[in-house]
């Protein structure tokens, strides 16, 4: 097991997952090293009737598991557009929540500007900000100048779908189910061999 580090969240989300959230400022999580599911394994298309849907608050929220259909979402992004989670359900789709007060979030984003750059086929990338307000977003991105998708959560609504000790949380989705869930981070080279190694698995 890597030991890593994450930040609790600024502020409370929804009262249906305030229970599932740390509220201290920093914490150390371990990263287990569960095996992945392959979602798309033989010929069988994963059932995703059903799924969990933050547009329309319909499904059940819940601590999200390795296996589990990841709840749709569409959300705004930076530089205008918008990313529909269930338009990719064909691909791999890296999901990252993220804030510009949590520093182990901010040392990892260049990991997913490398993945960005390895031109991985069937790959989507978009990382959803928690809960500041859009100029803040738009600074931070204007000032990196990352390419990847990078989307807002104002209040929260994305955020409810899937909730967690802390941030940053990623999660890697093939074909609409998750396979691999990270909370915490170390730095950006070791992020991004993790991620490249569950998106092959």
């Amino acid at each position: 097991m890597s030991v890593i580090t994450a930040c609790g969240q600024k502020e409370s989300l929804p009262e249906q997952t305030e229970s599932a959230i740390v509220t201290e400022d920093t914490s150390v999580v371990e990263n287990a090293d569960a095996a992945s599911v392959d979602a798309g394994a033989g010929s069988k298309t994963p059932d995703l009737s059903g799924r969990a849907n933050a547009d329309s608050k319909e499904g059940e929220v819940k601590i999200l598991e390795e296996g589990d259909i990841a709840p749709d979402f569409t959300a705004q992004l930076t530089g205008g557009g918008s990313f529909k989670l269930s338009d990719y359900d064909d691909k791999t789709v890296i999901i990252n929540f993220w804030a510009s007060w949590c520093g182990p979030c901010v040392g990892e984003m260049p990991a997913f500007e490398m993945l960005k750059n390895d031109n991985i086929e069937d790959l989507e990338i978009v990382c959803i900000n928690c809960m500041e307000d859009q100029g803040t977003v738009d600074q931070f991105a204007a000032e990196n100048g990352y390419t990847f998708n990078i989307g807002y959560d104002e209040d929260g609504r994305i955020e409810s779908y899937y909730p967690t000790q802390g941030i940053p949380y990623t999660l890697v989705v093939k074909k609409g189910v998750i396979s691999s869930i990270f909370v915490g981070a170390m730095d950006a080279d070791y992020q991004y061999k993790e991620y490249k190694n569950a998106i092959s698995e």
